[in-house]
């Protein structure tokens, strides 16, 4: 797989995400408050375990940013954690791409 087909995957991920939330979520959250949305997170074991696994994603996600920003010196991983606020879905392509533009691997 070339280094353009890889970035283009991780695009239209993150793309795809954000249709479907926009399309399928957002109607659904009109007038949900911050509560609610914390209840239905956790309202039944499966959506506890799908939004416990998102936010440990996210949590990794976060380590390895701070990790990479001090070690490899990568700049702009700040920019992906805060499109974690979107979804780990969008945050992770968007820091693999920023990744690759400034780290080779050997």
């Amino acid at each position: 797989m070339t280094e353009r087909t890889f970035k283009a995957g991780l695009l239209g991920i993150a793309a795809l995400f954000i249709v479907l939330f926009v399309v399928i979520l957002a109607p659904e959250v009109k007038d949900l408050t911050f509560g609610d949305a914390i209840d239905d997170m956790f309202g039944t074991p499966v959506a506890s375990g799908v939004a416990t696994d998102i936010l440990l994603t996210y949590a990794a996600l976060f380590l390895w940013v701070v990790y990479e920003a001090v070690t490899k010196k990568v700049r702009r991983g700040w920019i992906a954690l805060l499109l974690g606020a979107v979804g780990v879905a969008v945050a992770l392509p968007a820091y693999l791409i920023i990744r690759m533009n400034q780290v080779k691997e050997s």
